[in-house]
């Protein structure tokens, strides 16, 4: 539920994302603030992003550095 302060989520990676986000880091160098940013947006919006259907969302972040805004920045999908 949206806003619901209740509901405790936490939030697990598959081995392949972190070294994927790490050499992105290296080209982009904003984009670690940028993931720990929608990291906190997702503890009070946690079902924030396209919604697939099945609690499956795709969420798109703007990568400052690359200057292409959401469109051609970066994709994360989750499940909540």
């Amino acid at each position: 539920m949206p806003g619901n302060s209740s509901m405790k989520y936490k939030i697990k990676t598959i081995p392949h994302f972190y070294k994927a986000l790490k050499r992105l880091v290296k080209k982009y160098a904003l984009l670690k603030q940028e993931y720990v940013d929608l990291l906190d947006s997702l503890e009070v919006e946690p079902n924030q992003g396209a919604n697939f259907g099945n609690n499956f969302y795709k969420v798109r972040i703007a990568i400052a550095s690359k200057g292409k805004g959401k469109s051609g920045g970066a994709k994360i999908s989750k499940l909540v």
